[in-house]
């Protein structure tokens, strides 16, 4: 099931048992707040669990819905790509927004946001939710910086949460949230792209990550890897193979030579591990 959208911007409110959709997909991007209740958000065959405060992002060709335990009001902040290019000078905005939003290793997991940030989304949610109630003009210049600030807290707290072992520094940060973002495409993690990207030497480029991040930078891709892989292991609805085309590899073996070489065991005896069920 497919949802289409053709306003560039939509802000919906839901309180409800039984989530009103099945698993579904849609043409726009998508913001949710989790106002109050608890329960699990099924995004991509992860389950995630939520409770108040909690936001989650979804883009376009992601699959999701949610299992509902707790009466749970959803605040759902819904956008075309074009929202945020309403400008010239929103260029720079409408990148990493978009670079957030259709970064896959984000959604894998949930924000870990502590007591303080929580409040600060609650009030800026709350605010969203007076424009919307209001019927504010959508090209409204006040919610326009309302939903920039929602998303620069996000990227705030994400980029912190990827960089907790690293020392201060943007163009550190700027290193870790790079390779999150291109963990999925190889090609785009050699020292020589990394180097043209940051402007560092490609010579110096690994003695300044490990300098920066106490580990090589091979070391740090393959153990985000290895969490990738032990992420989808841990589900039934992921194949071997699967798994390694969407990381890259050029095959299940490949793949499980990869891992077994750095954890010592097979995949399968991960899955078995963790699931008592076989690899399909």
């Amino acid at each position: 099931m497919r949802k289409k959208q053709f306003s560039p911007l939509q802000i919906n409110e839901f309180v409800e048992d039984t989530f009103h959709l099945p698993m579904h997909e849609q043409n726009y991007y998508e913001l949710v707040y989790i106002r109050s209740g608890k329960g699990t958000h099924v995004i991509n065959k992860f389950e995630l669990d939520y409770t108040h405060g909690d936001v989650f992002l979804v883009s376009p060709a992601d699959k999701h819905y949610f299992k509902i335990e707790e009466r749970t009001h959803f605040l759902f902040i819904l956008f075309t790509d074009t929202y945020f290019l309403q400008h010239r000078r929103h260029q720079k905005r409408y990148d990493w927004i978009m670079e957030l939003m259709n970064d896959k290793g984000l959604k894998e997991g949930k924000l870990l946001m502590g007591e303080h940030y929580r409040l600060i989304y609650s009030h800026i949610m709350e605010a969203v939710r007076l424009y919307s109630n209001a019927t504010v003009n959508r090209s409204s210049p006040g919610l326009f910086d309302l939903l920039i600030a929602i998303f620069s807290l996000y990227k705030e707290i994400s980029e912190t949460q990827r960089q907790s072992s690293a020392q201060e520094g943007p163009i550190d940060r700027s290193i870790l949230v790079y390779i999150h973002q291109h963990i999925f495409r190889p090609e785009d993690l050699q020292v020589k792209k990394l180097s043209q990207q940051f402007n560092i030497s490609p010579s110096y480029f690994g003695i300044y990550f490990k300098k920066n991040f106490g580990t090589s930078l091979r070391a740090y891709i393959n153990t985000y890897r290895i969490e990738l892989i032990e992420n989808r292991l841990k589900s039934s609805a992921y194949t071997l193979k699967q798994i390694a085309a969407e990381l890259g590899f050029i095959d299940e073996s490949h793949l499980s030579h990869f891992y077994k070489r750095v954890k010592g065991y097979s995949p399968l005896a991960y899955r078995r591990n963790v699931t008592q069920s076989p690899l399909p």
